[in-house]
């Protein structure tokens, strides 16, 4: 019944889960108000990862790791305030400033209207609005005017002007180049 002489026992160690959350998205820089709200520094241009409802994941100085959803938030420049669920005293919040909020590297930003993932436009079907086909997307670069469509034909910038819809469904965008543009 008891154990053998000689055998020991085992002790179970777990993965913690919330390690794997490394994107660091902003640090908790002070306290905001008397009820729990936090001030962060973001350190990502994406601000809809601060959106209420989105589940963040909490690292301390001494990698400890909390795993919480943001109630409310407020974008302020190139901070946000947040409300975060079971911080609800400044006593509370205050125990959090140092802390950094990231994400798992493997959820998608969110994105708003008219916004697309570079990896949902390689390889659609560039058209013209007359149906002519120009070829797929090869590549997207990023530009300081603009970003561009890489095709095998040439480079298409990504402007309201030449593009007129981007049908991911489809799997199309459809275009309106002026002459020369392209080959």
């Amino acid at each position: 019944m008891g154990e053998k002489a000689g055998t020991k026992k085992r002790i179970p160690i777990l993965r913690d889960p919330l390690k794997e959350w490394t994107k660091v998205i902003g640090e908790i820089v002070s306290t905001h108000g008397l009820d729990g709200s936090v001030k962060v520094f973001s350190l990502t241009e994406l601000m809809g990862r601060f959106k209420p409802g989105n589940e963040v994941c909490l690292v301390s100085p001494t990698e400890r790791r909390l795993l919480v959803k943001i109630e409310h938030s407020e974008v302020r420049g190139k901070g946000v305030i947040l409300k975060l669920e079971g911080v609800d005293s400044i006593e509370k919040a205050e125990k959090l400033i140092g802390w950094q909020i990231t994400v798992h590297p493997d959820s998608p930003p969110p994105l708003g209207e008219g916004e697309f993932l570079v990896s949902e436009l390689i390889g659609m079907v560039i058209v013209t609005v007359d149906g002519e086909e120009i070829g797929e997307v090869i590549d997207v670069i990023s530009s300081p005017a603009h970003d561009l469509f890489v095709t095998k034909r040439g480079l298409i910038p990504i402007t309201k002007q030449f593009v007129k819809e981007i049908d991911t469904q489809a799997k199309r965008i459809i275009v309106e180049l002026p002459p020369g543009l392209i080959k």
